[in-house]
């Protein structure tokens, strides 16, 4: 597999004289006004990070959903924000009366030309950036602003792990917004792989670098357990074919049909996540079909925001299963790793890269439903483990908070610069 290059190989010597940096990040998923999610969680943990590094951070919540309508909804998660050195702005809402990618992407354009920013951070999904970076490229602005996606994992990434077709414009919007942008910061290996195995040009600058989560939680991180006892088992995600809920429904039904679910008298058997649709119908509806033919008792939880789903993982007894098909970097595992919470998730994507190497064997399983049932099987009968993060947290945040201090301008083309020259002296005339 190729290795791409870290984010820290690109932090310049002198980057400890450099004053703070006004810093943006554009995201349509923030904790508060979202309740989980691995952006939300990803970019929270970002912002946080830098703004006690001293920065001046703005995060411009792009409220898809329109739960933030309501002003005074905006004051609260804003003073919130506000007592964490965070600056929570919001666009008009006139913005969003065309919510289409690229409609919603000109009006992004629009508020940050006002900003002044030295740096701006967008995820991938969506395109978001798309205006701003194709303007830079033109040279219509942004000249002196640093523009950075993050790929979390594009539209046409998730579609083709929900077994979906994909939307070639969105792929275009946000395939556009990668390949343009100044830099391109993934959390894993995995992804870059994925992209440029399907003809994706990547940016010059592009850098692996594993996201930094809302709270450091380095200290408390405790070491690797085994034999734990498990009462009950927790499908932890979205009730939808990329995560890997159809998996799970299969191998609970082979540990059914050999007799080792009846062997364990109390067993739980519960679904921690929003419901999606499956297969035409509610995803919730689906399992609880599929959940007739257990011998155990199942049941769902899905009003817990992250911070709580978390509290209910760690209580004893609980083994959390994430059997997702495709993953880049998911913090649901890093969070377990952080937490102490024993788990078993599927080898794919980016996964074994957030996990150290000597607990790997112990935590993963291909993914199939035999792999599966023969992992529940084992923990079942010997106990769960949990295990260790391949990089501290606070490693990771040392290079994200030095990396921002003097990340170095982008490189405009000649013909950019050559633009934005001749409409300043038009605008003179």
């Amino acid at each position: 597999m190729t290795r791409y290059p870290l984010l820290a190989d690109d932090i310049p010597a002198e980057a400890q004289k450099a004053p703070p940096q006004r810093i943006v990040i554009v995201t349509a998923e923030i904790l508060g006004p979202v309740r989980n999610g691995g952006i939300a969680t990803a970019l929270t943990g970002l912002a946080e990070a830098l703004a006690e590094a001293g920065h001046q951070v703005t995060v411009l919540f792009v409220d898809l959903a329109g739960t933030m309508q309501q002003e005074d909804r905006q004051d609260r998660w804003a003073d919130l924000y506000d007592r964490r050195g965070i600056r929570l702005a919001f666009l008009n809402p006139d913005a969003y009366r065309d919510r289409s990618p690229l409609a919603l992407s000109f009006q992004i354009a629009g508020w940050l030309a006002g900003e002044r920013a030295d740096i701006v951070h967008f995820h991938d999904w969506m395109g978001l950036g798309h205006e701003a970076i194709r303007a830079m490229r033109m040279g219509q602005g942004f000249v002196d602003t640093l523009l950075v996606v993050g790929a979390h994992g594009p539209s046409a990434w998730a579609a083709e792990g929900n077994g979906l077709p994909d939307d070639p414009e969105q792929e275009h919007i946000e395939r556009y917004a990668i390949e343009q942008a100044d830099v391109l910061i993934t959390p894993s290996q995995y992804l870059l792989g994925w992209m440029e195995a399907r003809g994706w040009r990547l940016p010059q600058r592009h850098y692996v670098q594993q996201n930094l989560l809302p709270r450091s939680r380095d200290a408390k991180t405790p070491e690797s357990q085994h034999g734990l006892p498990v009462t009950e088992l927790v499908f932890f995600g979205r009730l939808e074919p990329r995560k890997g809920v159809l998996l799970f429904c299969d191998a609970l039904d082979r540990l059914t049909a050999n007799g080792i679910l009846t062997r364990h008298d109390g067993l739980k058997i519960t679904f921690l996540g929003k419901s999606t649709p499956i297969e035409g119908r509610d995803g919730r509806g689906y399992v609880a079909a599929r959940a007739a033919g257990w011998p155990v008792e199942t049941s769902f939880v899905s009003d817990l925001d992250s911070t709580d789903a978390l509290a209910y993982l760690a209580a004893p007894g609980r083994l959390a299963i994430m059997p997702s098909l495709i993953e880049n970097s998911p913090c649901t595992v890093l969070e377990c790793l952080l937490d102490g919470i024993p788990f078993l998730a599927a080898d794919v994507g980016g996964v074994a890269e957030l996990i150290a190497p000597e607990d790997r064997e112990r935590l993963l399983f291909a993914p199939s439903a035999d792999a599966l049932a023969a992992a529940l099987t084992d923990r079942l009968e010997n106990g769960a483990a949990t295990g260790r993060p391949a990089i501290a947290q606070e490693a990771v945040r040392r290079v994200w908070t030095n990396w921002h201090i003097q990340p170095g301008r982008p490189r405009q083309s000649l013909l950019a610069q050559l633009l934005l020259r001749l409409r300043k002296l038009l605008k003179r005339k």
